[in-house]
């Protein structure tokens, strides 16, 4: 699991990853890894190069839209297509022998600009299923596969009341965000984390962009 460009993506972050990996001993049992598992971080457009955005460099290129606004953070892998070229390239460089391939999951994150803060992860509302699983990807030689990892309609994590009307002993606050499904009137409260949300699956379904 190396996470998502909204962790990893900058250069330092990277390079720290890149040495964990390296101190582990494992790149020679390893493919490659799982990016934005259970995550929402939208694909994009894969640029020429991961940070071919950087320094506005090229703003009105389709590869450099930023809903994030990542960029601006020096942060040069603003999609998940972009990590993903980063990532390979970093590792390779890195660790002698070592080509990483890469599986993205676009369970939930056919909608690119649905949060007010993208740090918010849990039960987002206004999120969509992304691309149906495929070997179809940007680009075979680096990305394996599109898959959903995680189950699209399984619970993030609780609000303070559970739907029962009990108080959930595993309640995050971060599952009280401004972007998640329960923190505004009139929502249903979420279950445990992992349990079926009926609320959220129809809303990621009527929002679903999976061609």
């Amino acid at each position: 699991d190396a996470g998502h460009e909204g962790w990893l993506g900058w250069k330092s972050n990277m390079k720290d990853y890149v040495a964990t990996i390296r101190s582990l001993n494992v790149s020679s049992h390893l493919r490659g890894f799982a990016t934005n598992v259970a995550g929402y971080q939208a694909l994009g457009v894969m640029c020429p190069t991961y940070d071919f955005c950087l320094n506005n460099a090229h703003p009105e290129h389709a590869c450099c839209v930023d809903p994030c606004g990542l960029i601006e953070q020096w942060n040069p892998s603003q999609n998940e297509h972009n990590y993903a070229l980063h990532l390979r390239e970093a590792m390779s460089e890195g660790i002698p022998s070592f080509m990483p391939y890469v599986i993205i999951d676009t369970g939930r994150n056919g909608v690119a600009d649905e949060r007010q803060r993208c740090s918010n992860w849990c039960n987002v509302r206004g999120a969509g299923v992304g691309l149906l699983p495929s070997t179809e990807t940007a680009d075979k030689d680096i990305i394996d596969a599109y898959w959903w990892l995680k189950t699209p309609g399984e619970c993030d994590g609780c609000t303070q009341t559970l739907p029962d009307g009990s108080l959930c002993k595993r309640f995050d606050a971060d599952c009280a965000s401004e972007d998640s499904i329960g923190s505004a009137s009139g929502e249903p409260p979420a279950p445990e984390a992992g349990l079926w949300f009926d609320y959220q699956i129809k809303q990621l379904a009527a929002n679903a962009k999976m061609f």
